[in-house]
C-alpha cells in the first residue's frame, strides 16, 4: 500500500507518484471516489493537451488564466486527496506556479 504520495503532472504518466518507491500510480488503485479519480485523469489530460510534440519548446498554457486555473484545480485535488485518504497518508503537491514540492497548504503563496 502506498502511504506517501505526491500529486504532480508529467507527460504520459498518471498524476500520482509513490514517494518511497518512485513511479507513477494509477489512481484507481487507491481508495478514492470515482469522482476524484475522474478529476485526476481529466487534470492530467489538460496537462497533456499543452504539449506540442512537433515543437516541444512551444508547449505551454494558452494564457496565464489557463495556467492559474490548472493550478487551482491541482490545489483542489490535493485537498480532496488529503480528505479522502485520511491521516494514514502523506500527500504532497508539486506546484507548477511555485516550481516546488509542497507538503502543507501553509506553503501556498497567496493567490490574491
Amino acid at each position: 500500500m502506498f502511504k506517501r504520495i505526491k500529486l504532480m503532472t508529467d507527460y504520459d504518466c498518471y498524476p500520482l507518484w509513490d514517494i518511497d518507491d518512485p513511479g507513477d500510480i494509477d489512481p484507481s488503485e487507491l481508495p478514492l471516489s470515482e469522482e476524484t479519480v475522474k478529476r485526476l485523469l481529466q487534470w492530467q489530460q489538460t496537462y497533456e493537451g499543452i504539449m506540442n510534440w512537433d515543437d516541444p519548446h512551444s508547449a505551454g498554457f494558452a494564457s496565464e488564466a489557463d495556467r492559474v486555473a490548472f493550478e487551482e484545480e491541482g490545489i483542489s485535488l490535493w485537498q480532496q486527496l488529503q480528505q479522502e485518504l485520511g491521516n494514514d497518508w502523506e500527500v504532497s503537491y508539486f506546484s507548477e506556479l511555485q516550481g516546488k514540492l509542497l507538503k502543507t497548504p501553509t506553503e501556498l503563496l497567496s493567490r490574491q
